[in-house]
């Protein structure tokens, strides 16, 4: 029997199958992961402007905290990327509440952020802190 006869023979067919991997449950997996973290995973809605944060020589760290403030140096209050009133912060607080109700608040302040601003929204958002907000600030 030459090469040519064993190369097209079903014997030889079948052995090339057995000996190629299949890759599909492990792409099933693959793809079950995936869901799993794009589900389970929670994100975070960034104020969405450039501050500059004052130092602070001594820090703690903020535990889920996950509802971000920032107050721009005009006074300017943002959250998600947008500029929000002050007379709709807490309406904005109580549906990011509903969305995460463990999460804390976190305040990011610029270097030259007027005090009262930061004051008038603390005070705003009094009435759904579960704990003390957080001060977002640099290591110095």
């Amino acid at each position: 029997m030459s090469l040519r006869d064993r190369a097209g023979s079903p014997s030889a067919a079948s052995q090339q199958e057995e000996n190629q991997i299949d890759l599909t449950p492990m792409l099933d997996v693959v793809f079950i992961m995936l869901i799993f973290f794009i589900v389970t995973s929670s994100f975070v809605k960034e104020p969405g402007i450039e501050i500059f944060k004052p130092q602070a020589a001594t820090t703690e760290a903020c535990e889920r905290g996950t509802i971000i403030f920032a107050v721009d140096t005009r006074g300017d209050i943002h959250y998600n990327k947008n500029k929000v009133p002050l007379d709709r912060i807490l309406r904005t607080a109580e549906a990011a509440k509903k969305e995460a109700p463990q999460a804390n608040i976190v305040i990011q302040i610029d270097r030259e952020t007027p005090a009262f601003a930061v004051e008038e929204l603390i005070d705003t958002v009094r009435p759904v802190l579960t704990a003390p907000p957080c001060i977002s600030t640099d290591e110095a």
